[in-house]
């Protein structure tokens, strides 16, 4: 079993989160760690790892029981934990924590993912509109200036922009290491076929090129929104309105004409107090910049 070399600085809570839940946690040499803030693209990489795992495009990946977030706090951890050490597969985890919040192992593997801070609110926008029942937070302002300005203010729910921006510098502070990489939405959309092929050498996995083909078509949004019964979490279980609502577009740029452009000034301050420019670039635009 993997020794921690680096133990949790902190405990990260929230009202569906807990990190002290990763002291349940026995990792196996190999395991993969999918740690990213919510709505970056999580579903997405998971449902990637499942079927690399798996060497299936067809697989049916059932993320929220097959790869468990470890953080939530819905789920008995006793459950979770007698899940994962019946798995006789390689492993994969999800976490929304940030990295100083939980355990580090050097033999296991991490990727991370991020997304254009106010895409990814505009997603989550989404997400809890198609909640059948409200967690978290609660409700959001129907006026998208007026939950834009409150995902700016926000300073202890995952789902916020300043725990956003934590969750990146605590990933630039731990790198550069060989078991960690880092991803972004907008480089998978424009280069998913390249996406999947680096993620799957990050991990060790290798497969016949045509199956590559077939596990990046199977990867792409009309696929998994056209298979929600594969690869939304908890799917078939009630938890959402409709299960293919969960991927609800993978558009970039939702703001635009909606925000205001004192909402836009506000962000620009927001972000470049906490952000160096390149920062800034690479978490809004991924490799291409802007």
């Amino acid at each position: 079993m993997p020794t921690p070399a680096e133990p949790a600085l902190r405990t990260f809570t929230d009202a569906v989160t807990d990190s002290s839940r990763w002291a349940f946690f026995t990792p196996r040499d190999g395991d993969i760690v999918v740690s990213t803030p919510p709505k970056s693209g999580t579903t997405w990489m998971q449902g990637i790892l499942a079927m690399l795992i798996a060497g299936d495009a067809e697989v049916d990946a059932q993320t929220s029981m097959k790869s468990p977030w470890i953080d939530v706090n819905i789920r008995p951890v006793e459950d979770v934990m007698a899940r994962l050490a019946a798995q006789t597969h390689r492993r994969q985890v999800k976490t929304h924590s940030p990295f100083d919040a939980i355990p580090y192992w050097p033999n296991l593997r991490y990727i991370t993912v991020y997304r254009h801070p106010i895409d990814m609110h505009f997603s989550s926008r989404s997400h809890r509109a198609n909640m059948a029942a409200k967690r978290g937070t609660g409700e959001v302002a129907e006026d998208p200036s007026d939950s834009f300005r409150a995902f700016l203010a926000e300073a202890t729910d995952s789902m916020g922009f300043l725990p956003l921006l934590d969750h990146y510098r605590c990933t630039l502070a731990r790198e550069p290491r060989e078991n960690l990489i880092r991803m972004h939405y907008a480089d998978m959309g424009r280069d998913l076929t390249g996406a999947v092929a680096k993620v799957a050498a990050h991990v060790g996995i290798t497969h016949p090129p045509p199956l590559m083909a077939a596990i990046a078509k199977a990867a792409t949004f009309a696929s998994m929104k056209a298979n929600a019964t594969r690869f939304t979490p908890s799917a078939g279980q009630g938890h959402w309105k409709s299960d293919s609502g969960f991927f609800a577009s993978a558009s970039s740029n939702k703001w635009e004409g909606v925000l205001t452009a004192d909402d836009l000034a506000a962000y620009d301050a927001a972000i470049n107090a906490v952000l160096t420019p390149a920062e800034r670039a690479w978490l809004e635009w991924g490799s291409a910049g802007r």
